[in-house]
């Protein structure tokens, strides 16, 4: 496929405000994804899953160890046999005996099952680790996205407040008209009417910012009611002109998605081999060393030892490890289907990332080129309107065209930034700019 992504916007195209100072406490971005990385639940119940799959290597490499045992008997019995030899009965033990043991065990992994237990348990620590990333890239993803809607929210409550005060002029002016006897009561309350209305959409605009600010505190693992300041940005990301096939090739390369799913048919390998290794032979060592601590005539020996080797040869198991080794090789061909499946969701996605941020440049020009044109249009309306050479109907449509104009263009804007952030997160590099756990 040959069509191309131009995302080269100019460095000089900058968000509404761009001169404006930045308060000194306010949360940066690479600050806010640092907070979610640390007290984000999802990313702290990943952390704990690779702990708890290195601990299962840790208890496989266990299985290829020495074990030692130590355990210890009392035993009573109500009478002590006894035998004659000649007139005089002779005891042969003694009523209470206390013996105490201690087993060394060795496995001898002639076989390979324990080397081939600890391969599987080391690829499912990589599959953590890749769970892990992949749970931290959703995690970074959904902070960049709230922190812009905070930062959004903040435009829009500054559309409404310029709304606000281009209706608090026109009813100003409109009084002066009414006094001077060239408008009406109609017009004056119909201002009026405009004000009250802009006050109401003041106040929905500042609801909507708490509300995004509350979401964005979820996200970091704050109180909701945490004051949010954010740094508002200054300049639209740029990407040179890339094809959607290198952006796919580069999903396929860094998605841990994908990597983990690669891990996932390996590990169905090893677990093929593990369960073939059922068919072969075991070799134990036991050493054991017992300790008499209540002698007697006919058990004089206060220690025993004794070592054992065992060799067990499987020689009919009743097709166990055969149903073993295709149960395993179901596994790994679902393992290499859920690999395609992997691939071909990661490829839409990157699709879709592709095209929305497409659709998003394209929309920023309009909105671009719609708020010039607005903004002249409000200027000509105000000169004729307080030239009082047109109705009030004609500055009112032009304010009304105006305030749509600023919207549009805010939404076209941070819609950018969340489709760029989208495409970061569909090609696997929104985590590589920020620490790496």
């Amino acid at each position: 496929m040959k069509r191309k992504l131009f995302l080269l916007i100019a460095l000089g195209c900058c968000l509404l405000h761009q001169g404006d100072a930045q308060p000194s406490d306010a949360l940066t971005l690479d600050e806010a994804i640092q907070l979610a990385v640390r007290n984000n639940r999802a990313v702290q119940i990943s952390e704990r899953s690779i702990e708890k799959s290195r601990n299962a290597v840790r208890e496989a490499r266990g299985n290829a160890l020495p074990q030692i045992q130590g355990n210890a008997t009392y035993t009573r019995f109500d009478q002590v046999a006894t035998a004659r030899f000649g007139p005089q009965p002779i005891r042969l033990g003694n009523i209470e005996n206390r013996t105490a043991r201690i087993t060394l065990t060795q496995v001898i992994d002639i076989s390979g099952v324990v080397r081939t237990a600890v391969r599987a348990a080391s690829v499912f620590v990589s599959i953590s680790e890749l769970e892990y990333e992949r749970t931290r890239n959703d995690t970074i993803l959904q902070v960049v996205q709230a922190y812009q809607g905070v930062s959004r929210a903040d435009e829009f409550v500054r559309v409404a407040e310029e709304a606000l005060k281009n209706a608090q002029e026109r009813l100003r002016i409109i009084r002066v008209q009414v006094d001077a006897g060239v408008a009406a009561q109609f017009d004056l309350l119909r201002a009026e009417t405009a004000v009250a209305q802009a006050e109401q959409a003041l106040l929905n605009a500042r609801n909507q910012r708490e509300l995004a600010a509350a979401a964005l505190n979820n996200l970091l693992g704050r109180d909701l009611n945490t004051p949010v300041q954010v740094v508002k940005p200054t300049e639209l990301p740029t990407l040179q002109e890339v094809a959607l096939e290198t952006l796919t090739q580069q999903a396929y390369t860094n998605r841990p998605e994908i990597l983990a799913a690669e891990r996932g048919v390996e590990l169905a390998r090893v677990n093929i081999r593990n369960a073939q290794r059922g068919a072969l032979p075991n070799l134990l060592l036991t050493g054991q060393a017992d300790f008499n601590l209540n002698t007697s005539p006919f058990n004089p020996r206060r220690e025993t030892y004794t070592g054992v080797v065992v060799l067990s040869v499987p020689i009919w198991d009743s097709g166990i490890t055969r149903a073993r080794e295709a149960q395993a090789r179901d596994d790994l061909e679902i393992a290499q289907l859920r690999l395609q499946q992997v691939k071909e969701g990661v490829a839409l996605e990157v699709r879709q990332a592709y095209l929305n941020l497409q659709d998003a440049q394209k929309r920023l020009a309009v909105a671009q080129k719609g708020l010039e044109q607005a903004t002249e249009a409000l200027r000509l309306a105000r000169v004729r309107f307080e030239a009082g050479v047109s109705p009030q109907l004609e500055i009112s449509d032009a304010e009304l065209a105006f305030t749509q104009a600023q919207t549009n263009l805010v939404n076209a804007q941070f819609d950018y930034l969340d489709a760029y952030a989208a495409l970061q997160r569909a090609i696997g590099m929104i985590g590589r700019r920020y620490a790496q756990r």
